[in-house]
């Protein structure tokens, strides 16, 4: 074998010596001039035994074709033993690669940039106010044909002025409504603007949020540059964070979203669209997306009712851990006079089942709440002392003052926005704009 110890050995029966290298035997005679040399060589790289007496009969040019080969032999032998790296197999590579930039191309146009001129006003010490006009930048996406966009409240939110840059040019757009829950908002072309030649993102009411690992893309006109594609992983699920519950359940990705990125679309690879870029998580390097179902609800309710509209169910439930049946979601607390009261809902019920779907935590208990409209009956089935107990609840529509006291969630930032221009924002063109 390649660097073989060489070591004395004394043969059985006799008392001459020899050298061992990978099954080296006999003593090698004095080396013959121009070839003689190669002996150890052959002997050390080939790893099999070989007598020296029969190689001194060997012509020097077969000599010389044997040490290359032996030479080869052990090359081969060497890269055998070392661990190779892996490498994805060619094709599979090009079609991944031809994937991602086909689902870039392809809903691009679709992606706008969300300008806003907004008002700041401060406060030095004396009490004096200073008014300072600012423009933010953020992402939305065509939601329809007549020029609706979903974007992020958190851009639009107490905005004087608002404008989309689609296709290269900027229109005037007006607010048509948001959500200070989701923090979604919807903006329009200003004017009866209507394209049968606008992209729009096909938003699929019947989606399942993406499982962990789902490989996603998403498109954004982050920090106010050209629309950029970014590739990650949807990583897991939310239905709280921070010790605050989020109003459905939230796609955790690990997309980073830089300043303008909220308000982006995100895709899987087969060109769903999978959500709504929603808010960034810097402290670890990624983000929530509003998955598409829940984004569809936000955006019928809003483009038809104006605001978003969400059930009055009236009661408050949580996770309990239990070590011999496993995790369930009890009641803990029910108002007086609300649906849950009237449907006979009492403290310590344990929710096993809403219209026939299987509840085992709060996660999935609000992502099927989520979807239930005013006024219609949800069907539950709650264990009561070791009984099966069907309950029907008619759920009433939740205040618009409880609704509305989400806005402080969603006041205006202007946290690195720009100073606006008098006549309104510019285009410049960066790499990768449309000319």
């Amino acid at each position: 074998m390649p660097g073989a110890f060489l070591r004395p050995e004394r043969r059985k029966g006799g008392n001459a010596r020899c050298l061992t290298a990978g099954g080296i035997r006999g003593n090698p005679p004095k080396p013959r001039a121009g070839g003689g040399a190669k002996f150890l060589l052959i002997a050390r790289g080939a790893g099999s035994i070989i007598d020296w007496k029969f190689f001194m009969r060997i012509p020097k040019t077969a000599m010389t074709a044997i040490a290359a080969a032996a030479t080869a032999a052990a090359a081969v032998s060497a890269r055998a033993q070392i661990p190779q790296n892996r490498t994805p197999d060619a094709p599979e590579a090009a079609s991944l690669q031809q994937s991602i930039y086909s689902l870039f191309e392809n809903n691009r146009g679709s992606v706008v940039k969300v300008y806003a001129r907004k008002e700041a006003v401060s406060k030095d010490t004396a009490g004096n106010e200073t008014h300072t006009t600012i423009l933010d930048v953020g992402s939305g996406f065509i939601a329809s044909k007549t020029g609706a966009v979903m974007t992020s409240a958190f851009i639009t939110r107490g905005a004087r002025k608002l404008w989309i840059e689609y296709d290269g040019r900027l229109l005037d757009a007006e607010s048509v409504g948001f959500d200070p829950i989701t923090t979604v908002s919807i903006i329009k072309i200003a004017g009866s603007f209507k394209s049968a030649d606008l992209p729009v993102v096909v938003i699929d009411p019947f989606a399942e949020p993406v499982k962990p690992a789902t490989v996603l893309v998403s498109i954004s006109h982050e920090m106010g540059l050209a629309a950029s594609p970014r590739m990650g992983m949807a990583t897991g699920r939310n239905i709280e964070f921070g010790g605050r519950f989020l109003p459905t359940v939230y796609v955790r990705t690990n997309l980073p979203a830089p300043r303008g990125s909220t308000g982006g679309p995100v895709f899987s690879l087969d060109g769903k669209f999978a959500g709504m870029i929603v808010a960034s998580l810097p402290e670890i390097g990624g983000s929530f997306i509003l998955p598409a179902r829940a984004a569809a609800k936000i955006r019928d309710d809003i483009m038809i009712c104006g605001e978003p509209i969400y059930s009055w169910f009236g009661m408050l439930a949580k996770d309990v851990r239990d070590p011999a049946n496993g995790a369930k979601v009890v009641v803990e607390f029910v108002a007086e006079n609300a649906p849950a009261k009237k449907a006979g809902f009492m403290v310590g019920d344990e929710i096993v089942e809403i219209n026939s779907q299987k509840v085992s935590d709060n996660t999935q208990l609000r992502e099927q709440t989520f979807f239930i409209r005013p006024s219609e009956t949800a069907v539950f089935k709650v264990r009561r002392n070791g009984k099966i107990v069907r309950l029907e609840l008619v759920t009433e529509r939740m205040a618009s003052d409880i609704v509305k006291s989400a806005e402080a969630n969603v006041a205006p930032s202007h946290r690195g926005a720009a100073p606006a221009q008098a006549d309104g924002p510019k285009t410049p063109r960066g790499e990768g704009e449309k000319k």
